[in-house]
């Protein structure tokens, strides 16, 4: 077997292992001396630390669990890594996928938001700022962040659509070849994911019982 390509898959389970890091838990209970997973929703995810851990531990987790999804390909993006076989983007799908299933927490993970946030983030800084936006207005319309998690990849496919079918170039590119197939596979993969992982909520939603946003609900009123 090609030795670059070695590496790289080394990379990958790498990709894997730190996305596995529980932040929330390890950072929690040694701050705060709260495990989120015996609190709220249970999910030791970014939603779940912010309600219980305060913003601003919360926050820092957030962005700890997203630099799961774009640790490597902002390596890629600044240089620092060069990739022969593997398209950058998987590095993040199995970095968000090692955040909802982590090997340390026995399988039982977050739900891939902030890790497919920081995916992009490193892809495409311009997909990403657009689709926190969306995120954002997304949530103030239906006081829910299930519904504006389940917006980032939407938004996702939405603009590798329009970005390639129209040959869009702002930022270099860090895959070559149809963006059907380096590009909308992986976001497609990211949405199934991202859905699977709310149901609970949003049958909580349909039932009247899932807490809404704060902040959206007082701007509402």
């Amino acid at each position: 077997m090609d030795p670059i390509l070695i590496k790289e898959l080394l990379i990958l389970l790498a990709a894997y292992m730190f996305g596995s890091i529980p932040f929330s838990v390890l950072l929690g209970t040694k701050i705060k001396g709260i495990d989120v997973r015996e609190h709220g929703s249970g999910n030791p995810g970014g939603t779940n630390s912010i309600r219980w851990l305060g913003k601003t531990l919360g926050l820092s987790i957030v962005f700890l669990d997203a630099f799961k999804g774009g640790l490597i390909i902002l390596l890629v993006r600044f240089g620092v890594l060069e990739l022969s076989f593997i398209d950058p983007l998987l590095f993040g799908v199995v970095g968000a996928i090692g955040h909802v299933y982590p090997v340390f927490l026995k399988f039982k993970g977050g739900k891939a938001v902030a890790a497919t946030a920081g995916m992009l983030v490193g892809y495409n800084p311009i997909w990403a700022t657009i689709a926190i936006i969306v995120f954002f207005v997304v949530i103030r319309i239906s006081k829910y962040v299930s519904i504006g998690s389940t917006s980032i990849p939407i938004t996702m496919i939405l603009l590798s659509i329009i970005w390639g079918v129209f040959g869009i170039q702002i930022l270099p590119s860090l895959t070559t070849g149809s963006f059907w197939i380096h590009e909308i596979p992986y976001f497609v993969f990211m949405l199934a994911l991202i859905v699977f992982r709310h149901q609970s909520n949003y049958r909580n939603i349909r039932n009247g019982v899932e807490p809404p946003v704060k902040w959206a609900q007082k701007k509402a009123a």
